[in-house]
């Protein structure tokens, strides 16, 4: 009897921990549903947005961590898939729902002038952070404009210099025209100060002549102007570094599902064979 009542007990827990695994299975689907319900990956790759550039990510990412990229979040997505779309994620998240006709233009042109210029995305998504926390109608007490918070004379400047049409003051609350001007002006600093993170990034904040002035001065006192961290360059740091975080967080997200997604589809038989 004891022996009988073990064997049903036993078949009991079996059904019990099957009906467990299935239901546990059920919720991790309906978890990746809810995280991804906004846009599927197979609705994505229907945008034909080009991937990141990883050789011109990975290199400006060493050139800003320098020493600590190595075991960086930025070191962790290294050739990793999906990189384009947690682009577009993090532009949806941070824009909301006023923009989402534009985001898949607007993820191009950020991937496309990044790009064209060597930038990590991520970068530019880390400068936008810093500068007006994603809010494109943002204006700086200096009468800076938009997500990448340039100023018209600045952005006149740059535009006539690169060969874009320049539209007037009030085109650059246009994400799109914000962000390729501000890349392309990024772009001009980082050449001009010889591809030194803490100089360009400190130049876009305070002026490139500013820098310049400040390295004069630094120099006459024979102190390595790279030991100085100024607050903003720490702050756009801090800012990629987070948004680093968080994106490999997706990433990882990103693969379970694509994993969970091959496991969830039926096995194919082959009647040829009688299976």
């Amino acid at each position: 009897m004891l022996a009988e009542g073990s064997g049903q007990a036993d078949k009991l827990g079996m059904r019990h921990l099957k009906k467990t695994g299935i239901l546990s299975a059920l919720a991790a689907g309906v978890l990746f549903l809810i995280l991804f319900q906004n846009m599927s990956l197979v609705e994505f790759a229907a945008l034909n947005i080009a991937g990141v550039d990883e050789s011109a990510r990975r290199g400006q990412a060493r050139e800003l961590l320098g020493d600590h990229y190595d075991g960086s979040f930025a070191q962790k997505l290294e050739d990793q898939e999906y990189l384009n779309y947690l682009v577009y994620q993090k532009l949806q998240k941070a824009l909301g729902a006023k923009w989402e006709q534009r985001l898949p233009d607007l993820t191009r042109v950020l991937i496309h002038d990044a790009r064209a210029s060597r930038f990590d995305p991520v970068f530019i998504l880390a400068i936008i952070q810093t500068e007006s926390s994603f809010n494109p109608n943002a204006i700086g007490g200096a009468g800076e404009i938009g997500l990448m918070q340039i100023k018209p004379a600045t952005a006149e400047w740059i535009a006539n210099k690169e060969g874009i049409e320049w539209l007037g003051k009030d085109s650059l609350f246009d994400p799109m025209i914000n962000i390729r001007i501000g890349i392309r002006y990024f772009a001009y600093l980082r050449s001009s100060f010889d591809h030194s993170a803490n100089h360009y990034v400190s130049a876009y904040n305070m002026g490139p002549g500013n820098v310049r002035k400040l390295e004069r001065n630094v120099a006459s006192t024979g102190v390595d102007l790279r030991l100085i961290k100024p607050e903003y360059a720490s702050r756009v740091l801090k800012n990629y570094n987070q948004i680093y975080d968080q994106m490999s967080r997706e990433q990882f997200d990103l693969q379970k599902f694509a994993l969970f997604r091959e496991s969830s589809r039926p096995r194919r038989t082959d009647t040829s064979l009688g299976l």
